[in-house]
């Protein structure tokens, strides 16, 4: 199944915060992976799930691979204009379950009172744009996962990462399949993330509407949460938090996390 596939429908707007891009980690092809196979890997800076929209600078996105709880090295990212996204691969040495993990460093933009924006600082943005007013300064980071090749047997397809959030899933995702009700847990700073709101879709949903999801719910007092798979195909859970920020000269900080996985 290729990831054209989707990307003929896929449609979804996911930006709950303009004008800042979500950010996705998927490979080229869905399938079930061998030994010595070459998957070849998309990152995608966009508000359309799996469909390229912008080409940002290479340096701000980090695109690697977690296999037995051990994170890669960085993998080489390279341009694809007409596809408006970025390309690497990863050989399988074997075919234990690998996390496709991709991080858009943590950046700063500024929204103006018109409705325009601008990346950089305040103090920055302020000086290279002095007949505007700013209404917030912000910081934003976007993380993201995809299971490839998810095992039964396996024990570390829930251990943290370490982003500053993060949904792990409690369930492994090898045992996910329509009808099947998943529970994911929200870490922030690897606490658990009560009462936030967290939503779930999947690809061909209302594709064409703004911000549509198939489901939203809220996490518990433990940071957790369940959904049901309705549809076989792709999945993602996603989650965005804005807070007071952390940063000096800032208003807001934004981190968003993103979980995609397939159900067969």
């Amino acid at each position: 199944m290729t990831r054209s596939f989707f990307v003929k429908a896929a449609l979804i707007l996911l930006a709950a915060y303009l004008p800042a891009h979500e950010f996705f980690v998927m490979p080229q092809e869905v399938k079930d992976y061998r030994a010595g196979d070459t998957v070849q890997i998309n990152a995608l800076s966009t508000h359309y799930f799996t469909v390229g929209e912008e080409l940002e600078p290479a340096e701000v996105n980090e695109v690697y691979a977690v296999k037995n709880g051990t994170k890669g090295t960085n993998l080489p990212l390279k341009a694809n204009p007409d596809k408006l996204w970025y390309e690497t691969t990863y050989k399988l040495t074997d075919t234990a379950p690998v996390i496709l993990v991709g991080n858009r460093k943590g950046n700063f933009y500024c929204l103006f009172t018109n409705g325009d924006y601008a990346d950089g600082t305040r103090a920055a943005v302020a000086a290279a744009n002095p007949g505007k007013t700013i209404a917030t300064a912000r910081y934003f980071a976007k993380y993201s996962k995809y299971y490839l090749n998810p095992d039964p047997k396996d024990t570390t397809f829930n251990k943290p990462l370490g982003h500053t959030i993060e949904i792990l899933p409690i369930d492994n995702p090898a045992s996910y399949k329509k009808g099947f009700k998943p529970k994911f847990r929200v870490l922030f700073n690897g606490q658990p993330l009560a009462n936030a709101e967290i939503a779930a879709t999947y690809d061909y949903y209302n594709y064409k509407t703004a911000n549509a999801y198939a489901q939203t719910q809220k996490t518990d007092a433990k940071g957790e949460v369940q959904f049901n798979i309705t549809n076989p195909g792709i999945w993602l859970v996603r989650i965005s938090d804005t807070r007071k920020s952390q940063h000096p000269d800032t208003d807001e900080d934004n981190n968003n996390a993103i979980l995609v996985f397939t159900v067969k």
